[in-house]
């Protein structure tokens, strides 16, 4: 059973959690039958057939921070976490030890606050994954892949945790399948495949799709999507990523029918941007210019707030670089140019050849890739 984080309102407070279910459709059911109002989940239904570790927090607060996280990364909403994990240690500990240090007792003074310092000590010693994690995905988001493939192999020595080792083998694949040798990439996942689809009916092929997204090896991957959608009976997540792959590489057409096929409620909130992309996507193709420029704004707004999150990087540089290709064709190149030089430095490693090709008038000339700010 799948494991549905969410946040809501119950009686005009919010609340947040994780609930357990078959799919996305029964775990909104589960939660508006308590009462809930405003419901949104915050994982697809991939992500929540995941093993999940909570780290001894309760469900509300593991909820909660997950969500803070896939907008805030770093060492600060860590510390956040971590005190809200031993606070109460501290809270005990502290006293205590003010106490023995008046009665004189110093040696167990020193030694109570140990228990809290060391219990500190070694989850900093594990966010240390958490950062090269990060820095990894900017590796792959700036196109360093020699950065990347090295520090996958430093965490591929150290991650013991199942989910996050399936992503990392995932992301490694990636990498692989782009600096051009897609048969060992596929030779990476393959050994996750009975996991992956004991998880979840249509894991594995999703998760080549995104293997063959990095090697350009577009119809490959449309088949891939194909089959994860049939696997997953139509999941509202998979079904959105197939009609994003089909309005870019495939029909505009069955782009459209598939986004008409999705329920927006149903989806993860950061999936809110994904609806109106594809919608835009789909409008460029067919000449509707006005139409696109209006959804890609939109799609450009909604991931702002994850602007932030290195995973989110080569999502923002595609919508934003979708945007000023519409843009453009409406003749209003100054605001063109300023979302293109934005989003260029990921731009110029993941965008498509069609899209560049649309975008040189406005591009920057001198070709710099400074990172993204990370506001």
């Amino acid at each position: 059973m799948a494991r549905f984080l969410y946040r809501a309102e119950a009686d005009g407070q919010p609340v947040s959690g994780i609930q357990d279910a078959n799919s996305a459709a029964e775990a909104m059911a589960l939660l508006k039958a308590q009462g809930l109002q405003s419901v949104r989940l915050q994982n697809d239904a991939m992500s929540a057939a995941m093993p999940l570790d909570t780290r001894g927090l309760a469900d509300r607060d593991y909820a909660e921070l997950r969500h803070s996280f896939q907008a805030r990364h770093g060492l600060r909403p860590f510390l956040l976490m971590l005190f809200r994990q031993t606070g109460l240690l501290w809270l005990l500990a502290v006293p205590g030890a003010v106490l023995l240090w008046l009665v004189d007792y110093r040696l167990w003074a020193g030694l109570l606050l140990l228990v809290p310092l060391t219990v500190a000590a070694i989850a900093l010693w594990k966010y240390r994954d958490a950062r090269d994690f990060d820095a990894m995905l900017s590796a792959i988001a700036l196109g360093h892949w020699q950065k990347a493939t090295s520090l996958g192999d430093r965490l591929g020595r150290r991650i013991r945790d199942e989910s996050v080792a399936m992503e990392l083998t995932v992301q490694r694949a990636c990498v692989q399948a782009r600096v051009g040798d897609t048969d060992e990439a596929l030779a990476t996942l393959a050994p996750w495949q009975p996991v992956m689809d004991m998880l979840m009916p249509g894991m594995y092929a999703a998760r080549q799709a995104r293997v063959y997204l990095a090697a350009r090896e577009h119809d490959a991957q449309l088949c891939c999507h194909r089959e994860a959608v049939a696997a997953s009976q139509q999941d509202p997540g998979q079904t959105l990523d197939y009609a994003l792959m089909e309005a870019r590489y495939g029909s505009a057409a069955r782009a459209h029918c598939l986004l008409l096929e999705v329920d927006p409620a149903l989806l993860p909130e950061y999936g809110d941007a994904f609806v109106p992309w594809v919608a835009g996507i789909v409008a460029l193709r067919q000449g509707r210019n006005e139409a696109a420029a209006a959804s890609l704004r939109l799609a450009l707004d909604k991931l702002q707030p994850l602007a932030g999150n290195p995973a989110i990087w080569p999502v923002l540089a595609m919508v934003g670089g979708d945007a000023a290709h519409a843009l453009l064709r409406l003749e209003q190149s100054h605001e063109a140019a300023a979302i293109a030089t934005a989003v260029w430095p990921v731009l110029a490693v993941h965008g498509d050849q069609d899209q560049l090709a649309a975008l040189a008038p406005v591009l920057p000339a001198n070709g710099s890739r400074e990172p993204l700010a990370k506001g």
